[in-house]
């Protein structure tokens, strides 16, 4: 092989050359001079197939030696090979004559030797092989055939291509055919053209070459309409369906079949079913008991194939869907009536029978009714009826399979010669004031005449008329687009027989008698006015209103000049129309009519309006922008003024902006310079002009001011909370003049302070305020600026602001809240973990951090107190002192209002059982407000006195307060503690205006305990209030504003005080130990608190 053999080589080489320098170094002292000397001899070469291999050789001597090449120890022959063969000379010292071969041959393939001559001799290099490398890949298909599907006697060409190394002859085969002759057979590529192709065939396409034989088969399929496919199968058959199954018949696939079906011999073409993928399906929507032909068409890609042999099936019985017709019933006696009847329209079957149902009284239930069953016939009696009574009448037919629907009644009176009723009564409108009824004359030998009985819609007063014994009455006079109520009976000598049951009829539209109302005309300016209206009276529409027209005319000395002018409104329920065009300072009169489909009605009174004078054109607006923050707004007089002008009205603003600027300019201005126009916004222009009119319409301009990078640097930077490996930062975006365009992005740059040449720059992309830097180091200090970017560039860095890390060990609060906010104080709760024991303060932070308030982190509130009322607050709690030390957790709360203003009033004194009666606070109506609790709390005595808890209601804390109140609600049912603790007296829906305290009854599940002898007590009023986080209330209706999930408490003193709590609430339940200790917002009002004791009162 290949690689044996250059092993070889290489060691004959190294043997050669091993005697060759012995022999060299033996007769070097021999060597005449000038002798020449190889410099650089042909190495070792391996070249692929049709590359150039290029042979280095340098020598020198003297004179210079000339350089020539020997192969296999045989000249090279340069001149003999079209110069695919050169040796490359270049002067110089040594002299180089390199041998290249271009596209190399197997044949260059040999040991080659570069040899030196001058007068002083020969010398030669070490010879050197020289192996061509040919590539031998077997041969593969790049371009296989495709199969193909083609029309009978249709044409194709199957492309085959296959490449190797050699490259392979490519030839098409039809089975053990040879399709391409042996002496033109191609290499790598063979177009087989097939004409008039009738037959489905396989050809093969084969590729050889020395190194293998392939082969790859393209299949043409000629297309052909399929076969009809086997006769349908019934296999399940109901009332209104059909399932077929059936053999496909085509070996070839099948794209879908078509079900083709209809009543057998009938002449109407079949109905099909397109798409049917499956060799079953269940043909539905077909009538019961009727006879049915089916045939099944498969369908493929060339089209539809021949039908299938047609199979008939009836379909199943069902119960009739219609009821028996022409049921009439007439009198052969006073006891007696004959009833026939016509067989249902849709019979859905076999009929078995009727049921003829009968009774005197109509009202009750069918099933009330007495019944006469009928088996093959279209005609019964029914005797033992009782004379000189109305009965009614219903029919049904039924089948093997059920009852049908019954016949309306009809009515019968059993009466000797009485007629029975009409037949087949109708009313058809003739007209907007007519309509005609006509009927089947009961089977009655002798009618004497017949009696119409008709009223005006459900509730109009009954008309009767007698008419002479015809078919049909044409009855006149009615009202347009009326609804009519008829029935009729036939009369004979011995009475009046039983009447029809009632039909109805709508006469037809016509147009409105009446004009609408409230016609209404209001200049909107110089050339416009509004028109409004109301519909006609319901009673005089006479028909549906489809829309309105609007006619009016220009009016001088009261007279109409000019053509009267129309505009329409195609709507029915239109009330109003703006009529433009029309000329200033101009008298017209205007005119409303409706219209229906049958045209216009009545037209409205004629309403006479005068346009006003004419308002200014639009000014002509010039608007400049300079480079100094400021635009040039310049403006000519409009073209039409109408009048002098009395000058002229700019608004000007921010495009995103909601507030404009609006200036007014005297008539003899004409520019103003618009300054602080910020980059990068866009600004709209309105410029009006007035005359003595008015204003008349703005022009309006619009300027976008390039943007710039910003100007100025984000705001407040500050920390929301931090942890030993990262701190949570804030920022407001720069001021709106500085940003000089949409902010993109901002990069915060923050450092270790202690390291002050590796700062790190981080992206906000997108523009976010808040950004969390994490893979800080435990209690470090950091020094942060943050700046913000437009699409121009970056801004200026907001000043340095330093914010510190916790320490690993150090476990600080979590979820700082807010439990309760009062008028003048807000109670903050944390929590922290159940190990923390550290003697190291916290401090709270507010009124932008000139108010500083240590607290023992153990204890988990604080009470602030001392706010002003109404006011937001931005607290912060923190465990370090110095400026960096990590400002922790941040809440807001906003302080209550202050409402009510009324107290309390005592009636009375406290009596010897320990009750007081007193007057309670009248409490604004309020939806939202639950319920209403008496809340008492006994003051604690030191030293012989009653101690208050607190000077101002609002030092209280409310929170503590509901916790006594809740664990009291639970000891309720326990027993009495020993221990004096606050509890709930009573529980009202409505507050009621008077109260006795300690009655010692139950009031909503709470007991109103009596009041113990000698004991000082404050009592308040608790009101729950469902409460909503969207909700944002008027503080004037004693509710309260959410916000971030706060609570807030409203709070007044006034010798007596106000308290407003809102805490969390699980359920509607005004439990308060579960609303202490839930999710929803509601809102308590704590009113009116006073000091008593019993026996005395003390206020």
């Amino acid at each position: 092989t290949g690689s044996l053999m250059i092993t070889h080589y290489i060691h004959y080489y190294i043997t050669n050359m091993k005697s060759f320098k012995s022999y060299i170094s033996f007769a070097e002292d021999q060597i005449p001079r000038g002798f020449p000397t190889i410099d650089m001899g042909p190495q070792l070469k391996v070249v692929e197939r049709t590359r150039t291999a290029t042979m280095l050789c340098a020598a020198s001597g003297n004179p210079d030696p000339e350089i020539t090449w020997f192969k296999d120890f045989l000249p090279v022959d340069t001149s003999n090979n079209n110069g695919r063969i050169k040796q490359l000379r270049s002067g110089g010292t040594p002299i180089r004559g390199a041998l290249q071969i271009e596209l190399s041959e197997e044949s260059d393939q040999g040991k080659y030797e570069c040899v030196a001559t001058n007068s002083a001799g020969t010398r030669y290099s070490a010879p050197a092989n020289l192996y061509v490398r040919v590539r031998r890949v077997p041969p593969r298909f790049s371009i296989p055939p495709t199969n193909h599907e083609i029309m009978p006697g249709g044409s194709v060409n199957i492309t085959c291509v296959a490449v190797g190394s050699p490259m392979p002859y490519v030839k098409w085969m039809l089975g053990a055919e040879d399709l391409t002759p042996e002496d033109d057979m191609p290499i790598g590529r063979n177009v087989l053209e097939l004409n008039d192709v009738r037959q489905s065939a396989n050809y093969t396409c084969v590729a050889m070459s020395t190194l293998g034989v392939i082969e790859a088969i393209a299949q043409i399929t000629v297309k052909a309409l399929p076969k009809p496919p086997g006769t349908p199968v019934v296999t399940e058959s109901t009332a209104t369906s059909i399932t077929l199954t059936w053999d496909s018949g085509n070996p070839e696939p099948v794209s879908y079949y078509i079900i083709q079906h209809k009543p057998k011999n009938s002449e109407e073409p079949y109905k099909e079913i397109d798409g049917v993928a499956t060799t079953r399906y269940s043909v539905a929507g077909l009538s019961p008991y009727s006879e049915y032909e089916f045939r099944v068409v498969a369908v493929n890609n060339i089209g539809r194939g021949p039908p299938s042999e047609p199979v008939s099936t009836r379909t199943s019985e069902q119960a009739p869907s219609s009821a028996p017709r022409n049921v009439q019933a007439r009198m052969l006696s006073s006891t007696t009536i004959l009833v026939q009847w016509e067989e249902p329209e849709e019979p859905n079957g076999q009929i078995q029978g009727y049921r003829v149902y009968y009774t005197m009284d109509p009202t009750q239930h069918v099933n009330s009714w007495m019944k006469h069953n009928v088996a093959d016939s279209h005609i019964t009696t029914i005797g033992n009826l009782v004379p000189q009574k109305t009965y009614s009448v219903k029919v049904l037919a039924f089948t093997s399979v059920g009852d049908g629907p019954l016949t309306s009644d009809i009515q019968v009176i059993t009466q000797t010669g009485v007629p029975g009723q009409p037949l087949n009564f109708k009313a058809e409108p003739e007209s907007e004031t007519s309509i005609l009824l006509s009927w089947t004359p009961p089977r009655s030998d002798t009618i004497s005449s017949y009696e119409l009985i008709y009223k005006d819609g459900e509730h109009g007063e009954e008309q009767r008329v007698s008419t002479e014994p015809a078919t049909s009455y044409r009855l006149q006079g009615l009202r347009p687009n009326s609804l009519y109520l008829f029935r009729l009976a036939a009369r004979s000598p011995q009475g009046l027989g039983a009447s029809t049951a009632e039909i109805s009829a709508r006469t037809m539209q016509s147009i409105p008698s009446g004009p609408p109302r409230k016609v209404e005309v209001e200049a909107v300016n110089s050339t416009a006015v509004k028109v409004s209206w109301r519909s006609p009276v319901p009673s005089k529409q006479h028909g549906q209103i489809r829309g309105y027209q609007v006619h009016y005319v220009r009016m001088e000395n009261g007279e109409p000049k000019g053509q009267p002018m129309l505009k329409d409104v195609m709507l029915a329920d239109a009330q109003e129309m703006i009529i433009s065009g029309l000329q200033p300072e101009t008298t017209y009169s205007f005119t409303v009519t409706a219209y229906t489909t049958k045209g216009d009605g009545a037209r409205s009174k004629p309403k006479l309006i005068s346009t006003t004078g004419a308002v200014p054109g639009k000014p002509r607006l010039v608007i400049s922008h300079t480079q100094m923050n400021t635009a040039l707004i310049q403006w000519h007089p409009p073209l039409d003024t109408f009048g002098p002008l009395q000058g002229y009205r700019l608004k000007f603003g921010r495009k995103d902006m909601d507030t404009f600027t609006t200036m007014e300019f005297s008539e003899n201005e004409d520019h103003f310079t618009a300054t602080d126009i910020h980059k990068g916004a866009s600004y709209v222009f309105r410029l009006s002009a007035r005359n003595k009119v008015g204003f008349g319409e703005e022009m309006v301009k619009e300027i976008s001011v390039p943007e710039e990078a910003p100007s100025g640097f984000p705001q407040n930077l500050h920390s929301e909370s931090s942890t030993s490996t990262s701190v949570q930062l804030t920022w407001q975006m720069p001021l709106l003049a500085e940003r000089n365009g949409i902010i993109t992005k901002y990069t915060i740059l923050y450092r270790d302070i202690n390291v002050a040449y590796q700062p790190v720059e981080l992206p906000v992309v997108p523009a976010d305020t808040t950004m969390t830097l994490s893979g800080l180091k435990p209690d470090t200090t950091y020094d942060v600026k943050v700046r913000a970017h437009t699409s121009k560039g970056p801004g200026p860095y907001s000043p340095s602001v330093q914010f510190r890390t916790l320490p690993v060990d150090q476990v600080f609060a979590k979820n700082f809240h807010v439990k309760a906010v009062m008028k003048t104080s807000v109670l903050l709760s944390w929590e922290i973990p159940e190990n923390y024991n550290s003697a190291l303060p916290f401090k709270i932070l507010y009124d932008d951090g000139k108010m500083v308030v240590e607290v023992d982190g153990r204890a988990t509130q604080k009470l602030i107190t001392n706010l002003k009322p109404e006011t937001s607050y931005s607290f912060v709690l923190t465990n370090r002192g110095n400026s960096a030390g990590g400002l922790q957790h941040r809440v807001t709360a906003k302080t209550a209002p202050d409402v009510l203003r009324t107290k309390p009033v005592f009636i009375g004194k406290t009596n010897l059982d320990g009750m007081i009666t007193v007057e309670l606070p009248e409490v604004p109506s309020n939806e939202n407000i639950k319920g209403y609790y008496i809340v008492i709390v006994p003051l604690k005595r030191s030293r012989g006195k009653f101690i208050k808890p607190w000077e101002s209601p609002d030092e209280m804390e409310l929170d503590e307060l509901l916790k006594e109140i809740a664990r009291k609600r639970r000891s309720i049912r326990l027993g009495r503690e020993v221990e004096l603790k606050p509890y709930i007296a009573a529980h009202f829906e409505v507050l009621p205006t008077e109260f006795t305290l300690g009655d010692k009854k139950h009031y909503g599940g709470f007991e109103n305990k009596q009041l113990q002898s000698g004991q000082e007590y404050v009592f308040f009023v608790l009101a729950v209030m469902e409460h909503s986080e969207s909700l944002c209330c008027d503080p004037s209706q004693i509710t309260c504003c959410y916000l971030r999930s706060l609570t807030q408490v409203l709070s007044h003193e006034f010798h007596s005080s106000i308290f407003l709590n809102v805490f969390k609430k699980k359920s509607s339940s005004f439990a308060l130990e579960r609303a202490i200790e839930s999710e929803t917002c509601t809102a308590t009002l704590f009113s009116y608190s006073h000091s008593l004791r019993t026996l005395s009162v003390n206020y």
